[in-house]
């Protein structure tokens, strides 16, 4: 990989137009002999179910963390060779209460962020050492750091730190300690064109 640092951001995809059902697997991901901290080693979803219960022409939406993109947008990315992830196909169903026309949801695909998940420095907590099992770092919550990190927008927010010797040149990936996802500036650079609302994007830095 070249050595050529990519600007990287936080995203926090906030749009809804549905729940995942119970038909929506999770793969069971590994854990540390350790300390028994999840390991991101495994795509989170093989099978996705989405239950819609609106729409209005997004094409960027989550659900219980899942980012799903309209086949429009996953074409873009596949156009410019974005990397990071595996497609999977999203089945879509009609919520019982609503009046939405199932027929008017175009093709979703669920954009399966692949592993290693990139190192980072966890914002609300206290560095207690790294494990010995896993190489990644122990924390302890601080609940005065955590008041820092309300992330409802990008004003003022904490930006993330992530380790660039762990990063493999992916343009959407997982951080070890951090609840959003990673992306870097091209694929920021695609969404703008796309109907994409209520993303939090936060620009992170590199150590």
């Amino acid at each position: 990989m070249s050595e050529s640092k990519p600007k990287i951001y936080t995203l926090n995809c906030k749009s809804w137009i549905g729940a995942l059902t119970n038909k929506s697997f999770k793969v069971q991901q590994p854990k540390c002999t350790t300390c028994n901290r999840e390991l991101l080693e495994e795509i989170e979803y093989s099978e996705v179910e989405l239950e819609v219960d609106k729409y209005d022409g997004e094409d960027m939406f989550s659900s219980k963390g899942a980012i799903m993109v309209t086949e429009k947008l996953y074409n873009a990315f596949k156009e410019h060779n974005i990397k990071g992830f595996a497609p999977l196909k999203v089945s879509v169903v009609k919520f019982k209460y609503s009046d939405i026309d199932i027929k008017s949801i175009p093709n979703l695909i669920y954009l399966a962020v692949l592993s290693p998940a990139v190192k980072n420095i966890p914002i609300a907590y206290d560095y207690t050492g790294i494990c010995e099992g896993c190489g990644m770092h122990l924390a302890k919550y601080n609940e005065e750091k955590f008041k820092l990190i309300t992330r409802k927008n990008s004003n003022d927010a904490i930006h993330l730190q992530a380790c660039f010797n762990s990063y493999e040149g992916a343009d959407i990936f997982n951080f070890a300690d951090h609840g959003e996802i990673g992306v870097t500036q091209k694929f920021i650079d695609i969404i703008k064109d796309f109907n994409c609302p209520e993303n939090i994007i936060i620009p992170a830095e590199w150590i």
